[in-house]
């Protein structure tokens, strides 16, 4: 299980953001865990688009704005964003040659 963070920013600022669960931490995955996370947050669904599902593939984030919404909203832009599990990087170039 992965997380979704869900990031609404006012003038540069976190307005208000939220976690939620979601099933893995692929595109797919994010489009399924947006409901919940739009629901906790109290905001309508924007619409995903192509953009969106690369951004998520390739980053693990994307943002939406006034233009991925059909009603006016209150903040300037919604980021998601999935969380990396905390622990030991697994990448071998932060080994330092420590083998703990």
């Amino acid at each position: 299980m992965a997380q979704l963070w869900g990031i609404l920013r006012r003038k540069n600022r976190i307005w208000r953001d939220a976690v939620v669960e979601a099933e893995g931490d692929s595109a797919s995955a994010a489009q399924e865990a947006l409901s919940d996370l739009c629901y906790k947050l109290d905001i309508a669904r924007p619409i995903w688009l192509d953009k969106h599902e690369k951004e998520v593939a390739r980053f693990g984030r994307t943002a939406f704005t006034q233009e991925h919404f059909l009603e006016p909203i209150a903040f300037d832009k919604f980021e998601i964003e999935f969380l990396r599990p905390h622990g030991r990087s697994t990448d071998p170039r932060n080994d330092f040659g420590t083998n703990a």
